[in-house]
């Protein structure tokens, strides 16, 4: 009769290395969330009296919080061809740039009752505050694609 040896209910260092990449990349759409959601609040709160102010804070929110969060999630994808990596770091740039930009240029229009009520400032503050914590999370944790 043979003994089978005991399973440690510990995960072994590779497994928990292999996790790591996927913690970091949730932990950091967990960071995005709660900016966008901690700067809706305080922008919501500033200006509560505003005729517009509400839309005009979702518009900002949403197209700064959309782009910033698929931004990251695209720069976490892991790939082992170079030329993947760097597609990949481009589309992420795009999309982090190119959304916002189109929309501050659709406000930019004739008639606009989301610019009159400030959107365009509030699309270049959640912008810039998102952009400056996408660059703290890549400069802590890097890229996947190695």
């Amino acid at each position: 009769m043979t003994k089978r040896p005991m399973k440690s209910p510990m995960k072994s260092p590779t497994q928990t290395a292999a996790n790591l990449p996927l913690r970091q990349t949730l932990l950091g759409v967990l960071i995005l969330g709660a900016a966008v959601a901690a700067a809706t609040g305080l922008a919501l709160v500033r200006g509560e009296n505003r005729p517009g102010w509400p839309q005009a804070v979702a518009f900002a929110a949403t197209v700064s919080g959309s782009s910033a969060l698929g931004g990251w999630l695209i720069a976490r994808q892991p790939s082992e061809n170079p030329a993947r990596a760097v597609a990949g770091a481009l589309a992420s740039s795009a999309l982090r740039i190119f959304v916002p930009l189109g929309a501050l240029a659709w406000l930019q229009g004739p008639g606009t009752p989301l610019r009159e009520a400030g959107a365009d400032g509030l699309l270049v503050l959640f912008y810039l505050l998102l952009l400056a914590i996408a660059l703290g999370l890549h400069m802590m944790w890097g890229s996947i694609r190695s």
